[in-house]
């Protein structure tokens, strides 16, 4: 009895999976695949919370102005707290 995956369209790694006659060639394919998902799933991540503590920043250096004022130190503030936490 032959084992077919079953394509669910949630996931491109089973999705693009290819069974070949070589096994180290499939089991490569596979690690690839997963290694380039996580990569890209991290990286998206890491753009959205950037943009989010960006958004954040701006947000309490405007406070609805177009201008920041100068000399505000909430950077280095949140620098000095963020780095001891994480």
């Amino acid at each position: 009895m032959e084992n077919k995956l079953i394509n669910t369209g949630q996931n491109s790694i089973m999705d693009n999976f290819i069974e070949t006659d070589d096994i180290l060639k499939d089991m490569r394919q596979i690690i690839e695949s997963s290694q380039k998902a996580a990569h890209q799933a991290v990286n998206m991540t890491l753009v959205q919370r950037n943009w989010m503590m960006g958004y954040r920043i701006a947000s309490e250096e405007l406070h609805g102005e177009k201008r920041a004022e100068y000399g505000t130190k909430i950077i280095k503030k949140l620098s000095q707290e963020l780095s001891t936490e994480y």
